[in-house]
């Protein structure tokens, strides 16, 4: 690497700083990171199973992978901005909903509805594209800044919420949590994302390959499309899929309420550090092996949180080892389509590989609730996940060399 190419972000700092608060307060990291705080309060509150109460993940999927798609094409018509600016607030009106449970699976199970189609507009696929196409050289760690958002958000979410709770009550607490994108997400964009047709941001290496790559038809048929599927489907189910029961697994393995908080928290910091860790290296390595080193790290993790009785010292590893893997889920995944498959019709690709990620990642924490009703231990599943991801560490290797494509037009 250069070394000088650091003065884009001296003219991007603002789509970062703008795209790094979209991430934290859009969509999945509102509803995916404080379910799991809620989630013992509605099998106390209403007699729900925990199966029953992520199962609201499981619409989240649904609409993300058939509805997802229609919003990267609103994203390419209107531009990343208006499109976020407004999803963004659309969200936060749609999770406060959930303050209004009364017991009825129906009322519920609508909210989460509303939150997964109004919120499409404010997930990864809208900040990625921006920073893709805006950075080049230092796009990794771009990437790796903006995506810490999530992992951000995490870490201060759950013991916030777990004070309002104390203090308001877990209405009040969803009620502030909703708020966040619409107070300050948004306007955030507002400003950050305002001119960016014009900004001279893009005027680099990345605007003018903003043409590069293959059509979304070419995509979709092509083997780095489908190895690029085959690894984020182990990976959204292994990673993500056991974040939203962290506090449950750490409970099932004979740790105190003390020790269960201070360990769902480090979640959110070692995420922070897998997304700049991840950025870093692959700006400097080939992006691939860093996934398979990354992946494998999430197995060792797994296999630890299996066992039926762990010190804090080990829960404390195998938490940082799988915030790691899953800090660099979704910037190694728009680094990798934006290397393979190209810019060209990256929204329209990513948009689908994201929906593909989604359906693991918010199917998985029912599958955990549902193992846990019937078994009352994770070692089964969390064992499944570690050979999950050792799966996907030897299949990314099969992407090969970068392609060298020529650019087909000029920005």
């Amino acid at each position: 690497m250069k070394g000088t190419e650091f003065a884009e972000f001296t003219n991007g700092w603002r789509l970062v700083l703008a795209g790094l608060l979209g991430t934290a307060l859009g969509m999945p990291a509102i509803p995916f990171y404080t379910i799991g705080v809620f989630a013992p309060i509605f099998v106390e509150e209403f007699g729900w199973s925990f199966a029953t109460i992520f199962g609201g993940l499981s619409l989240l999927a649904g609409s993300v992978l058939i509805v997802g798609p229609f919003f990267a094409t609103l994203i390419d018509r209107f531009g990343a901005r208006l499109v976020a600016s407004v999803s963004l607030p659309c969200l936060g009106l749609s999770y406060m909903t959930l303050a209004a449970s009364n017991g009825s699976i129906g009322q519920y199970y609508l909210s989460w509805l509303a939150i997964a189609i109004f919120g499409l507009g404010a997930t990864p696929v809208v900040f990625t594209r921006v920073i893709n196409s805006a950075f080049e050289e230092r796009r990794g760690l771009a990437l790796g800044i903006v995506l810490s958002g999530a992992g951000l958000f995490a870490f201060v979410v759950k013991p916030l919420a777990q004070l309002l709770i104390e203090t308001g009550g877990w209405r009040v607490a969803i009620l502030v949590v909703g708020a966040m994108p619409v107070l300050i997400a948004s306007p955030m964009v507002l400003w950050g994302f305002a001119g960016l047709r014009s900004r001279n941001v893009g005027a680099g290496p990345a605007a003018r390959k903003a043409s590069e790559g293959m059509t979304a038809h070419e995509a979709f048929r092509s083997r780095s499309f489908w190895l690029l599927a085959i690894v984020f489907i182990p990976m959204s189910l292994a990673v993500a899929a056991p974040l939203p029961n962290i506090e449950n697994i750490l409970r099932s393995l004979g740790l105190s309420p003390f020790e269960v908080v201070q360990l769902a928290s480090l979640v959110g910091i070692a995420a922070v550090a897998g997304r700049l860790l991840g950025g870093i290296l692959v700006d400097r390595f080939w992006a691939p092996a860093v996934g398979t080193v990354i992946l494998t790290l999430g197995a060792v993790a797994c296999l630890i949180l299996s066992l039926d009785h762990v010190s804090f010292s080990m829960a404390c590893i195998a938490i940082l080892l799988l915030g790691l893997t899953s800090g660099i889920e979704f910037d190694l995944m728009a680094y990798l389509v934006a290397r393979y498959l190209g810019m060209r019709s990256y929204a329209t690709t990513y948009a689908t590989l994201y929906g593909i990620f989604v359906v693991g990642a918010f199917v998985g924490p029912s599958l955990f609730g549902y193992a846990f009703d019937r078994t009352g231990t994770y070692s089964g599943i969390l064992e499944a996940c570690a050979l999950l991801l050792i799966g996907g560490a030897a299949t990314v290797l099969f992407l090969g060399p970068y392609p060298v494509r020529k650019t087909e037009a000029s920005a």
